[in-house]
C-alpha cells in the first residue's frame, strides 16, 4: 500500500477545530477560577484522584509516545516494549518512597522541597535554588523542544503547512490556554486530552488487525520482513538502560511531582499512581500493536515518526482518523501545559518571587508567572528550529530529556526523603555531576566502542549523582536536626 499525505477532508479538519476550541474553552474556565499563584501552580491542591490519574498518564504520555514510540517499534519491532518496565517501575519506587511524602509536606516546586530538605539557612539556600530552577529549566526546554518536532511533523503532513509554522501554531495553542487557566487548566484538559489518546489508541487497532489478517498474520510477516522485528531489534543492554532512564526520570520528574502537589491528599495521590499504572498498560500495548501493524502495511515510509500520522490518513477514515491526530495533538499539549508550568514555576516562584522580589503581591506574582511561561514556551521553539542539536528522532530527544532529570532530581529527591544524612552539597554536588554527565555522554556515545555505546547516558549519569551525594555530604557537616524534624522521626 502507498501511503499518501495531506488528503483530509472538511470532516476531518472539522473534528480537529472542535477539539481545539474545547481545549481554548477549558482555558478560559480556568483563567476565571485563577486568582493566585497558588491556583496558578497547584490548582489550589484540589484535584481528585479520577483527574489525578489521567493527568499523571497525560503529562507523560506526550509526542513521544504516539509519535516517537510507535515510530521506534515501526523501526525495531517488538523488543522496545520492555522499555515500559523500568517506567513502571519509576512509579513504583515513587509510590512507595516518593510521591505520598512530597504531597505530605504540601510545597509548590521541587526547588521549594529541595531547600526545604536540604537548606540550611543564608545565600547558600539562595544559590541552591537558583540552581534547582536552572536544571529544570535547562532539561525540560529540552522536552518542550521535542513536543514541538513532533507538533511541525503533524501540521505538515496533516495540513500541508511548512514545518516551522507547524510549530509556531502549537506554541500559539498551548500558550494561550496555559498562560491563561494554569494548573487547573492544564489538569482538565489533560483529562480530555486523555481520554481521546486511550480511545484513539484503542480504535485504531481493529482496524489496522482487519487490514493486515489478525496477530499470525502480523507475526509471520514480521518475521519475514526482518527477524530482529520479532527478536531483539535492540541489545537487551540497550532496552535496559533505556528502560533505566524512563524509571530514574520518573521517579524525580518535577513536571509529575508538581501534578502531585495539586492532588487532595495522600490517599488521593496513590489511588491517582494506581489508575495511571493501568492506563499505560492499555497504552504500551497498544502503540507497541501499532507502530508494527504500520510495518507491515507501509513497509517503505521515509520517516519512522511518520506512522502514526500515515495511519489516521490512509487506514481509520475521517472520523477514526481525526480522532487519532487529536489523540497525538493531546499528547503533545498534556505534556507541554505541564512542562510549561513546572519551568515557569521555576523562573517565577523560585527565582523572582523567593529571591528577587519575596514581597511581591499574589497579582504580580500571579502575572509573573503568565509571563515566564510565555518565556518557557518561545525558548524551546528556538532549539526546535535549529534541528541536529538534539539528534533526530523525537523519541530519542524524549530520551535525553529523560536522562537529564533522572541524573539531576531522583537521586536528591529519592535519596533526601529517605537519609537522614544527606545535606545540601551532597545534592548540589549531585545534580550538577548528575547533569552534566549527560550532556557529555550523549555528544561522546557515538565515538565509544563495545558495550559502552549501547549504554544510555542516565546510566553514568546517576552513578555520577549517587556518588556526588555521598562524597559530599559525608564531606562536609550534616544537616542540623531542626531541618530534619519535618521530614524524619528525630
Amino acid at each position: 500500500m502507498s501511503p499518501v499525505l495531506g488528503a483530509v477532508g472538511p470532516l476531518f479538519l472539522a473534528i480537529v477545530f472542535v477539539f481545539f476550541l474545547v481545549v481554548l474553552g477549558i482555558g478560559y474556565y480556568g483563567y476565571r477560577t485563577t486568582n493566585t499563584e497558588d491556583d496558578f501552580l497547584v490548582a489550589g491542591r484540589s484535584i481528585g484522584p479520577i483527574v489525578g490519574g489521567t493527568t499523571l498518564s497525560a503529562t507523560q504520555m506526550s509526542a513521544g509516545t504516539f509519535i516517537g514510540t510507535i515510530g521506534v517499534h515501526y523501526l525495531t519491532g517488538v523488543s522496545y516494549v520492555y522499555i515500559w518496565i523500568g517506567l513502571w517501575l519509576g512509579w513504583l519506587v515513587s509510590l512507595v518512597f516518593v510521591a505520598p511524602k512530597i504531597r505530605r509536606f504540601g510545597e509548590l516546586t521541587v526547588p521549594d522541597f529541595l531547600v526545604a530538605r536540604f537548606g540550611r539557612g543564608g545565600r547558600s539556600d539562595d544559590y541552591f535554588r537558583a540552581l534547582s530552577a536552572v536544571l529544570i529549566f535547562g532539561a525540560y526546554t529540552v522536552y518542550i523542544s521535542a513536543q514541538y518536532t513532533g507538533a511541525g511533523l503533524v501540521f505538515e503532513s496533516m495540513f500541508g503547512v511548512s514545518r516551522n509554522t507547524g510549530m509556531i501554531l502549537m506554541v500559539v495553542i498551548v500558550l494561550i490556554y496555559t498562560t491563561l487557566g494554569g494548573m487547573r487548566a492544564s489538569a482538565l484538559t489533560d483529562f480530555v486530552q486523555f481520554i481521546i489518546m486511550l480511545a484513539g489508541a484503542v480504535v485504531a487497532l481493529p482496524q489496522i488487525f482487519q487490514y493486515i489478517g489478525g496477530f499470525e498474520a502480523l507475526n509471520a510477516t514480521l518475521t519475514a520482513v526482518q527477524p530482529s522485528l520479532t527478536g531483539w531489534g535492540y541489545t537487551p543492554i540497550e532496552v535496559g538502560t533505556i528502560a533505566a532512564a524512563f524509571g530514574f526520570g520518573m521517579i524525580g520528574a518535577p513536571y509529575e511531582l508538581t501534578r502531585v502537589y495539586s492532588m487532595r491528599d495522600e490517599k488521593t495521590v496513590r489511588q491517582a499512581i494506581g489508575l495511571t499504572l493501568i492506563y499505560q498498560v492499555i497504552i504500551a500495548t497498544s502503540v507497541a500493536l501499532i507502530g508494527m501493524g504500520m510495518r507491515v502495511m507501509f513497509p517503505e515510509l521515509g520517516t519512522p515518526d511518520l506512522a502514526s500520522i500515515i495511519m489516521s490518513i490512509n487506514v481509520l477514515g475521517p472520523v477514526l482518523g481525526a480522532m487519532v491526530v487529536t489523540a497525538i495533538l493531546s499528547a503533545m499539549l498534556s505534556t507541554v501545559d505541564s512542562i510549561m508550568i513546572v519551568s515557569a514555576g521555576a523562573l517565577a516562584h523560585d527565582l523572582y518571587a523567593q529571591l528577587l522580589n519575596p514581597n511581591a503581591s499574589e497579582r504580580r506574582k500571579l502575572w509573573v508567572n503568565r509571563l515566564s511561561t510565555v518565556v518557557v514556551g518561545v525558548v524551546p521553539l528556538v532549539l526546535a528550529l535549529t534541528p541536529g542539536v538534539l539528534g533526530g528522532l523525537v523519541q530519542f530527544i524524549v530520551i535525553l530529556q529523560t536522562a537529564l532529570i533522572g541524573a539531576s532530581f531522583s537521586i536528591p529527591v529519592l535519596i533526601g526523603l529517605n537519609w537522614k544524612r544527606a545535606n545540601l552539597w551532597g545534592a548540589a554536588l549531585g545534580m550538577v555531576g548528575g547533569f552534566l554527565t549527560v550532556i557529555v555522554w550523549h555528544f561522546l556515545q557515538s565515538d565509544l566502542a563495545g558495550i559502552l555505546s549501547q549504554i544510555d547516558p542516565v546510566v553514568p549519569g546517576v552513578i555520577v549523582s549517587l556518588l556526588g551525594l555521598f562524597i559530599g555530604s559525608y564531606a562536609t557537616a550534616p544537616p542540623e536536626s531542626e531541618r530534619l524534624e519535618r521530614f524524619f522521626d528525630i
